[in-house]
């Protein structure tokens, strides 16, 4: 029993580490595709964005790592931010912001994005229900 505990936690941990690093690809990736396209004011408010999500996902995923379950931190963390982007995108598409208004393009990479953004939530309180366990992967 004590084995099979671990090895899923292990492997929620490196499910976890995947999907956070996965999406601080995919946020770099489209920060410089945005950089690319246009220079208006609005292109340049997602491009930070889209930089500042990539940044903090990048060092989450090494805390992930190096941390496995010494501290909910890096897991909570990451599953606020992604609750966050995630609420932001729905805005985005229902409401008319300042700047850069209703966005109506949803893509390929929008998808994939919200998708690994939903698995990070859902593996993090995964993860954080396991907690109580207490038992530490070395």
């Amino acid at each position: 029993m004590y084995s099979q505990v671990m090895k899923s936690i292990q492997q929620f941990i490196m499910i976890a580490t995947v999907l956070v690093l996965a999406n601080s690809g995919i946020y770099f990736v489209t920060a410089y595709s945005q950089m690319q396209e246009s220079s208006d004011t609005g292109s340049q408010i997602q491009t930070m964005l889209f930089t500042t999500a990539a940044v903090s996902y990048l060092p989450l995923g090494i805390w992930m790592i190096k941390n496995k379950l010494h501290t909910r931190a890096p897991y909570v963390i990451a599953s606020l931010i992604s609750v966050a982007l995630i609420g932001l995108y729905v805005i985005s598409r229902t409401v008319n912001l300042p700047v850069v208004g209703i966005q109506d393009d949803v893509g390929l990479v929008d998808i994939l994005c919200k998708i690994t953004q939903g698995g990070i939530v859902v593996v993090s309180l995964l993860l954080l229900r396991n907690w109580k366990l207490k038992v530490f992967v070395t």
